[in-house]
C-alpha cells in the first residue's frame, strides 16, 4: 500500500561470513592437486585390475575349452577281462546279465557304440554295437525259476545252447599317475547318489551359481568360533575347478584361478554336466598301487557291484568317503566309515530325501565291503601286472594316455571263486 513504510535490508553483522554453496566447495576439492591424483590413481588401478582379470579369464577359458572339447577323460587305456559265456541251465537272472553287460559298457540306449540291451518279462535282448569285441548276432535270453531256460539267435531265430557276453571292463587307466576310473554318464548315476553327494558336500548345488554365500558365512562363523579352519565352503563346482583343471597347491594365485574357472564352468556347462565331471573325477581312495577316481570305479572296488545297483546306505557310504578317503576306507576303518555314512544319512534325512522309516532302516544296516576278490583285491594287482608288461613291451609309448583297448585272459568268475 502507498502509505506503508519502505523495508530496508540490514547489512550483515561484522564477523559473520557469507554462506558459500556446497557445490563450489566440492569443486575446489575435486579440482585440487590431491583430488586429481586420487582420481587418476583410482582409474589407473581399475584399468589394471580389469586388464588382469580379462587376461586370466581368457587364459583359463582356453584351458577349459581344450579339456571340455576332448570329453571327460576321453584318452585313457581300457583293460578288459576275458569274454564269458552263459548257457541254458545257468543259475542267473536278468538282473545278473544286466550287471555284466553294464560292466562291459552296454546300456539301454540304442546309440551306444558298444551295444545295448532291452529288458522284458523274464527275458533280455542283447544287441552288440559296432565297437563290440566280437562280431556276433543279437541274442534273446529267457529265464525261468532263476535259471536260463532258452537262448535264441535273433539272426535266424534258431535256438542256441550258449551265448557269449562282451568282455567286462576291469578298469580305465589315466596317465602316469596310475589312476583307475570307470566312466559314468549323469543318466547312469542313481538319484540316491546325487542326493547323498549334494547333502554331504553342497546341498544348494542345483540352485547356486558356483558359490554358496550361505555356506561361506556359516563356514566363517564356525572357523571363528573354533579358532581354526574347521569347515570348508567349497561347492562341487569349486572342487571340480581345483581338482580337474589346476595343480594341487595352496598359493593365492591358484585360489584366484579356482574362482575364475568356477565362474566359467557354471557358464559353459549345465549342472548335470558339472556333476557328471565331478562324479568321474573325485578321488575316493586306493587299492593296490592304483588311485581310485570316480563313483563308477569306487562302486566296483569298495561295494563289489555296478553303480546302478547301489542302495541308499551304499550311496551315503560313497558320498561320505569324499571328505577323507584314507580315514573312511571301509577295508581299513570299517567303524569310522560307518559313522561317516550315518552322518550323510542324517543329512539326507534333514534335507527331506529320506523318511523317518527309511532313515532308521538305512542307519541300522552294516557297512558294505566287497567280497569279490576279482574286484576288491586281485584286480588291482592283475592290472599292475598288465601295466608293467605293456610298459616293457612298448617302451617310450604312453599307452595309458591313449584310447587303447587291452583284452586279457582274466577270468573274473574264477578269480571270484578263488577269493571266496
Amino acid at each position: 500500500m502507498a502509505n506503508e513504510p519502505a523495508v530496508k535490508e540490514k547489512p550483515p553483522k561484522a564477523g559473520v561470513s557469507l554462506r558459500v554453496p556446497v557445490k563450489s566447495k566440492l569443486a575446489r576439492i575435486v579440482l585440487g592437486p590431491v583430488g586429481r591424483i586420487l582420481i587418476m590413481g583410482s582409474a589407473l588401478l581399475l584399468i589394471v585390475v580389469l586388464s588382469v582379470f580379462t587376461y586370466f579369464y581368457a587364459k583359463y577359458s582356453k584351458v577349459i575349452d581344450e579339456k571340455l572339447n576332448g570329453g571327460p577323460f576321453a584318452q585313457n587305456a581300457k583293460i578288459f577281462a576275458a569274454p564269458e559265456s552263459v548257457g541254458i541251465g545257468d543259475a542267473l537272472t536278468p538282473k545278473d546279465i544286466v550287471a555284466q553287460l553294464r560292466r562291459s559298457g552296454y546300456s539301454e540306449s540304442r546309440a551306444n557304440a558298444v551295444g545295448y540291451y532291452q529288458l522284458g518279462n523274464n527275458e533280455i535282448t542283447i544287441i552288440p554295437g559296432p565297437d563290440s569285441y566280437f562280431d556276433q548276432e543279437a541274442g534273446l535270453i529267457k529265464f525261468n525259476n532263476g535259471k536260463i531256460s532258452q537262448i535264441i539267435s535273433l539272426q535266424d531265430n534258431t535256438p542256441r545252447g550258449q551265448y557269449q557276453l562282451e568282455p567286462q571292463l576291469v578298469t580305465n587307466l589315466s596317465g602316469a599317475s596310475r589312476e583307475k576310473r570307470r566312466m559314468v554318464k549323469f543318466a547312469d548315476i542313481p538319484n540316491v547318489l546325487v542326493e547323498a553327494v549334494t547333502s554331504a558336500e553342497d546341498k544348494h548345488f542345483f540352485k547356486h551359481v558356483g558359490f554358496d554365500p550361505v555356506r561361506v558365512v556359516k563356514a566363517a562363523y564356525v572357523d571363528i568360533k573354533k579358532g581354526r579352519r574347521a569347515e570348508g565352503a567349497s561347492t562341487l563346482s569349486m572342487q571340480l575347478a581345483k581338482n580337474f583343471f589346476l595343480e594341487q597347491d595352496k598359493r593365492w594365485t591358484t585360489k584366484a584361478a579356482q574362482v575364475l574357472i568356477t565362474l566359467q564352468l557354471e557358464q559353459k556347462l549345465t549342472k548335470e554336466e558339472i556333476f557328471e565331471y565331478y562324479a568321474n573325477q573325485v578321488y575316493l581312495g586306493s587299492r593296490g598301487s592304483f588311485r581310485i577316481h570316480g563313483f563308477g570305479e569306487a562302486a566296483e572296488v569298495f561295494l563289489g557291484k555296478d553303480l546302478s545297483q547301489i542302495t541308499v546306505q551304499e550311496a551315503a557310504q560313497l558320498a561320505g568317503t569324499i571328505q577323507n578317503p584314507a580315514v573312511y576306507d571301509p577295508y581299513n576303518h570299517e567303524e569310522k566309515a560307518k559313522e561317516r555314512r550315518n552322518v550323510v544319512l542324517m543329512l539326507m534325512h534333514t534335507n527331506g530325501y529320506l523318511s523317518d522309516l527309511d532313515y532308521a532302516a538305512a542307519k541300522a544296516t552294516d557297512i558294505t565291503v566287497a567280497k569279490s576278490a576279482a574286484q576288491s583285491v586281485e584286480a588291482p594287482y592283475f592290472v599292475d601286472l598288465v601295466n608293467n608288461t605293456l610298459q616293457e613291451m612298448y617302451k617310450g609309448s604312453d599307452f595309458q594316455s591313449n584310447a587303447f583297448r587291452v583284452y586279457t585272459t582274466l577270468d573274473l568268475r574264477l578269480s571270484s571263486t578263488l577269493g571266496s
